[in-house]
Parts: C-alpha cells; sequence; structure tokens
C-alpha cells in the first residue's frame, strides 16, 4: 500500500553500511515559477539498521508534532537559549556552565532529534569520574531534553532513561549529641561555635548562613532571609530560634556587612578537629530532631527550604511565619 502525500521515503543507500536505510521526511515545497516547476524539500530524519526501524521511525514521525523545522537544531542551539533561564543560584548555574563545557562538548553540535537514550549513556559513562559528576551532567541534559520534549522539538525526554552507576561508598551522617551542643553553648563567645549553634537550632544550609549579610537580619520581626539559593524553594524567610537571637543579636554588632565572617575551608577544619563531624551534621542533626519531636513534615520542609512532595502543598498550603516560629522554638538538644 502506497503512503500518503508527503508522508516521507525509506531509501536503501549502497555499500557496507551498519544502517543503510535512510529516512527523509518532506519539509514543504520549492516552487521555480520562471519554470513553473516544482519539488519536495526533504530532510533526512536518519539512518536505521533494518527497514522495520526506519518505516517505525517513519511512522512515529508522522504520529507526532513535531515541526520539521526543528530538525536541524542542535544540543548546544538548546542550552545556549536556556541556561540563563533555568532558576538555580549562581554557584550552580557556574557548575552546570562547566560541565557542558568539558562532558557535553561531544554530542553539542549534534541534531537533538538524533542524540537519544543509547548516545547519552555511552557519554555519561565514558566521562570516568563519580557519580556526582555524572549527575550533573545529566541535570544538565535533562533541562535541555525537557525543554525541547515540551517544545516539540523531540518527541520525548530521552534522559528520562538514563542511569547513573554508583558504587561509592555513602556518606554516613552523624547528629551531633547533647555533649557535643553543650560544648557549643560553653564556647558560643568563639565565632565557629556560635555559627554552629545557629545551623543546630535553625537547620540552615552552610552556605546560607556563611553567605548571610545583616541586610537579611530582622531582629524587629525575629527573622532571617535567606536571599541566595539553588532554587525558589531555597529562597525564603524563616524565624530566628529564641535560643540563638541573643547570639544573631551580638553579631549584627560587629564590623562588616556579613553575618558571620570566615572561610568555608576555616569552618570545616574547625568541626572536624574539634567535634570530628562533617559539614552538613548540623543540617541532619536538625532534621532529625524536628522529626523526632513531631514537628510537621511541611513545617520542616519549609524552614529547611526543601520542595514539598505536592502540587496541594506547593501550591495552596500558606503557612504562617508565627505558626512556624511555634514549632521551631520547640527545637532543643539538652
Amino acid at each position: 500500500m502506497r503512503n500518503p502525500p508527503n508522508y516521507g521515503s525509506i531509501t536503501k543507500l549502497k555499500g557496507n553500511r551498519r544502517r543503510p536505510f535512510m529516512v527523509r521526511i518532506t519539509t514543504g515545497t520549492v516552487v521555480n515559477y520562471e519554470k513553473k516547476t516544482s519539488y519536495n524539500k526533504q530532510v533526512v530524519l536518519g539512518y536505521y539498521a533494518t527497514r522495520k526501524d526506519a518505516a517505525q521511525a517513519l511512522a512515529e514521525y508522522n504520529a507526532s508534532k513535531i515541526s520539521p523545522d526543528s530538525l536541524d537544531v542542535t544540543i548546544r542551539q538548546i542550552w545556549n537559549r536556556i541556561k540563563d533561564k533555568i532558576d538555580v543560584s549562581d554557584d550552580r548555574r557556574k557548575n552546570y556552565e562547566a560541565s557542558f563545557r568539558n562532558y557535553l562538548e561531544p554530542i553539542a553540535d549534534r541534531r537533538i532529534a538524533d542524540v537519544k537514550t543509547g548516545t547519552i549513556q555511552d557519554l555519561l559513562d565514558g566521562i570516568g569520574r563519580g557519580s556526582g559528576t555524572q549527575t550533573i551532567a545529566r541535570t544538565v541534559l535533562n533541562h535541555i531534553y525537557t525543554y525541547a520534549a515540551q517544545n516539540d522539538i523531540i518527541r520525548q525526554n530521552y534522559v528520562d532513561y538514563v542511569h547513573i552507576k554508583t558504587d561509592e561508598v555513602k556518606i554516613e551522617r552523624k547528629t551531633y549529641t547533647p555533649d557535643e551542643v553543650a560544648a557549643c553553648w560553653k564556647n558560643k563567645d568563639t565565632p565557629e561555635y556560635a555559627f554552629t549553634l545557629v545551623l543546630l537550632y535553625e537547620g540552615m544550609r552552610i552556605k546560607e548562613l556563611r553567605d548571610m549579610k545583616k541586610s537579611a537580619v530582622d531582629l524587629e520581626a525575629g527573622t532571617l532571609t535567606i536571599v541566595e539559593g539553588k532554587n525558589a524553594t531555597s529562597r525564603r524567610v524563616i524565624p530566628i530560634h529564641a535560643k540563638v537571637f541573643p547570639i544573631i543579636a551580638e553579631n549584627m554588632k560587629t564590623d562588616g556587612e556579613a553575618l558571620f565572617s570566615f572561610s568555608k575551608w576555616k569552618y570545616e577544619r574547625f568541626i572536624a578537629r574539634t567535634f570530628d563531624h562533617r559539614p552538613y551534621d548540623t543540617r541532619h542533626t536538625f532534621a532529625s530532631k524536628a522529626n523526632e519531636i513531631g514537628i510537621p513534615k511541611l513545617t520542616i520542609q519549609r524552614i529547611m527550604g526543601h520542595k514539598p512532595d505536592s502540587i496541594l502543598e506547593q501550591a495552596y498550603i500558606h503557612l504562617k511565619i508565627s505558626d512556624i516560629k511555634n514549632e521551631l522554638n520547640k527545637v532543643d538538644y539538652m
């Protein structure tokens, strides 16, 4: 049975080829008015190992909403279109750009319609670094392919089927003990101990507190505003816990615009030598304690800057800052 007009064609190419079946689709009609002639303009959809595969690809193309004009769009073109619009922090954006530059260049100028799951999987497997590096590259590709699928440039997001293999040892987080918290209170006039106490009682990320400026502190309202975050959920206003309010108020009197001023390296070295802890153990301790005493999950997520689980919680449930403060002040380690 003949295919409909402008359906496309399958041609078997000569020679010993791994994918000898070429599929072309019609993208329009070229008219020569002087000669009173016309012909169909075609572009290559792809090359396939068997006629059956070629016929299936052609059928899928005709069943899709993909515009013929989008077939030549490259991965780099989409990345350049979206990279400044992704809702992440400046630091994470720099990581994404470095990942694209260092690991995705081999496929950057290929048509996105031609780069599917197998090619992506081989690329990520060949990075030769830890799973964290592969995960960042996968995330960049996921942004690209999601945009392409949403805009009918490709039929589906092929990154969804890619897996990151990991055999790395999982980092075990340790919670701070009551004795360790007591040691922090005993030495609260030392900046590193005071910094640790604020992290323990506020549930913040280390970078959030390290980057916090005094202008983001409202002592009258009793709130801290996190203006820099990896996404919209991370940027939030949280109450100041009653126990660490005096520490924050005292630090507001110091010189400079930063609430705390010492390097990431210095603090990480301090907690490793003093308590044998990793940087994010304070955050893990807060989450564990908040869950243990029965603070609602949505409130914990709101304090810590985690995205709620459901659309209902994300869009329709709004928590009052006063209610969050009441729950936050229940956290106590002594």
